[in-house]
């Protein structure tokens, strides 16, 4: 999944909702590092009619955080480039070898902040707003022994739990690795109630977390409820699952 955060850098109206989406396409959505990989590459494409000047790093995905506050043991090569409208760009992101976790996956973010240019391209009677987008990736550190368990990896356990006005679907995660959902829903008959949606849908290794149900009207039916899932893979595709509600 990518997060995309907008920073508004000069008001001329109002901005359609279509326009506020990030023109630097990526060609993956995630990036894996196994244990011994030192380097991996990404291609970067300027969607846009204008050029643009990128910013890049690697951090822990606070969206508040300066680029130099980062602690991430990934470095972004080139860290500031130009792009010209449709062109392409090649980004290396290398690991400087700090010590993580040997049981468990880690998780950073790589940052590919756009800059539009300060001249108009349009017409300057015509209203706009110039953005900076930041759009954020996944990365995956995975040690050897997480590799080498995973196929045998236990799968997650779901626990729904009433809290005043709605319920709350607990996600254990007892695998090395983090679940990452593009869509979970409860099922209950023939009905599905979707968690509410939040930026970051992960669950992390031998951890937990609760995902929010705001609409089940089909109290008296829980007790034969689904879980239907959407965990996203290695290549960024959806895998649909359904488990067992633990009762």
């Amino acid at each position: 999944m990518k997060k995309i955060v907008c920073t508004l850098l000069l008001l001329g109206g109002l901005l359609p909702a279509m326009l506020a989406q990030a023109g630097i396409i990526a060609s993956a959505t995630r990036v894996i590092f196994r244990e011994g990989d030192n380097e991996k590459s990404l291609m970067l494409l300027n969607t846009n009619d204008y050029p643009i000047v990128v910013q890049t790093w690697v951090d822990d995905g606070d969206v508040n955080a300066a680029p130099e506050q980062s602690t991430a043991p990934f470095v972004s090569l080139p860290a500031v480039f130009s792009m010209q409208p449709k062109t392409m760009k090649g980004l290396r992101l290398i690991y400087n070898q700090q010590s993580l976790p040997t049981d468990r996956e880690s998780v950073f973010w790589i940052n590919l902040y756009e800059i539009p240019p300060t001249r108009p391209v349009i017409p300057p009677l015509q209203p706009s707003v110039t953005m900076a987008m930041n759009t954020q990736m996944k990365i995956f550190y995975r040690p050897k022994a997480v590799v080498a368990a995973e196929k045998d990896a236990p799968k997650p356990v779901f626990t729904l739990k009433k809290e005043d006005n709605h319920y709350v679907l607990l996600c254990d995660n007892p695998s090395p690795v983090y679940l990452s959902f593009s869509r979970l829903a409860l099922r209950i008959g023939q009905q599905d109630y979707p968690v509410q949606q939040e930026s970051d849908m992960m669950t992390p290794p031998y951890g937990s977390k609760q995902y929010r149900i705001n609409d089940i009207v089909q109290s008296g039916a829980i007790s034969s409820a689904m879980v239907n899932a959407a965990i996203i893979d290695d290549q960024g595709n959806a895998v649909d699952q359904q488990y067992t509600v633990r009762k």
